[in-house]
């Protein structure tokens, strides 16, 4: 998390709203304290990243990737709310939830052969349309 912190993406904020900043400031308020930060920011980023161009989030992916850090597509299938509702719904909706299928089902982080048989048929059925 350390390494993602200092990215492009949290440059733009001032020093005190830095992810690492608040991540130090939780940090001496208790490990317990810091892992519900953590988890509610990565939460927060993840859905606020759904209006990302996908072109934008396969850059982000490879440059994550590079650098060794866990990529936003792969932060999207374990945390992104909207992933686990079209999961539920069986369908893709609009070419939102399509580019986030798609940039899940294209990272190459490990998924089950039923999740990601499950995205191929979501992808399949809304290409068709």
């Amino acid at each position: 998390m350390r390494k993602a912190a200092g990215s492009e993406y949290a440059t733009n904020l001032p020093p005190e709203a830095r992810p690492i900043a608040v991540l130090e400031r939780l940090e001496k308020m208790g490990m317990t304290v810091a892992g519900r930060g953590l988890r509610q920011v990565i939460n927060d980023c993840v859905e606020e990243s759904l209006h990302f161009d996908p072109k934008e989030v396969e850059r982000l992916d490879s440059e994550l990737r590079e650098r060794g850090i866990v990529t936003l597509s792969e932060l999207r299938r374990r945390y992104s709310k909207a992933y686990a509702r079209i999961k539920k719904q069986g369908r893709i909706k609009n070419d939102s939830e399509y580019y986030l299928i798609r940039n899940v089902l294209d990272d190459p982080t490990e998924k089950t052969a039923e999740e990601r048989a499950l995205l191929a048929k979501l992808a399949f059925d809304y290409e068709g349309i």
